[in-house]
Order: C-alpha cells, then structure tokens, then sequence
C-alpha cells in the first residue's frame, strides 16, 4: 500500500486521537502523552491563554475538541486506511510564532505576512526511516503554496 497524506479535517478526530493513544512519544519529557495540543490556531486560545492542559486525559479530550473545531490544523499519513504519520502545520499562529522568536530571530509579526508554522511529526516507530516526514512535509509546503501563504 502506499502513503497517503490527509489534512486533518474534523471527521479524523477519532482516527488522530486514536494514533496518539497507541503512537509513542513525548517519551523523554516526562510528559506522557502530548496530543499535539499546544500549538493550534490562535482562536482556540481562551482566557489566561493557558495551553498546556495537566492529564493525558485531558489533552486528549481537548485534541478531540480542537481537531472538531478546525483550530488543531495539520496532516495525517495513512498506510492501508491506518494513520502511521502526524504534522503540526497551523496557519496564522502567533503564539507558535511568539514561541520560536524566544529561541530564534525570526522576524516580528507583520499582518500582510501569512506564515504556515510547522511544529511536530510523529512517525510510527515501525515506520520511522521511510520517508513519512519528508512527505507529511513536502505536502504542507504545496499545499501553504497554493494558498498563498508566504
């Protein structure tokens, strides 16, 4: 079978959640199980701006929420009707932006200026070292292209 690549869409919900249940990561920051929540469209955002959400419980609970509102943005990769791949890749973020500034010099924040942000990739350990990156990644460039992002 071959790699298809999704945009995350709000039916996919239950197949992203359901990846991250069963896909190791986050293994090394003693976080458990992160859902990929943090780093969304600004919109979804409320209150204090508080993000990083205390149970795996409930990051997974919010993912579901985030994904079904659209503010969670990114690709699946599928094998087989089975999602072996994840990329983060939101469109105007500014946290995401305001985050990489506190690492990187990356230019301020200019509203005529729309910027695709690509945070995470997750890979299936048994399918790591294949490619699935490269093609979750390749497939946001074309995809940020077409929607004239810069």
């Amino acid at each position: 079978m071959g790699i298809e690549i999704r945009r995350l869409t709000p039916e996919m919900a239950e197949d992203y959640v359901s990846f991250f249940d069963v896909t190791p990561h986050n293994v090394n920051t003693g976080g458990g199980k992160c859902y990929c929540v943090t780093w969304r469209s600004d919109d979804s955002y409320t209150g204090n701006g508080d993000h990083w959400f205390p149970t795996p419980e409930e990051r997974r609970a919010r993912a579901l929420g985030f994904v079904g509102s659209g503010s969670l943005q990114g690709y699946l990769a599928y094998d087989g009707g089975k999602p072996v791949g994840w990329c983060n890749a939101n469109g105007e973020c500014k946290r995401c932006l305001q985050y990489l500034r506190s690492f990187w010099p990356i230019a301020p924040f200019s509203e005529d200026v729309r910027v695709k942000s690509v945070f995470c990739f997750v890979v299936a350990p048994s399918r790591q070292r294949e490619g699935i990156a490269t093609r979750l990644l390749r497939r946001v460039c074309q995809d940020a292209a077409c929607e004239d992002y810069d």
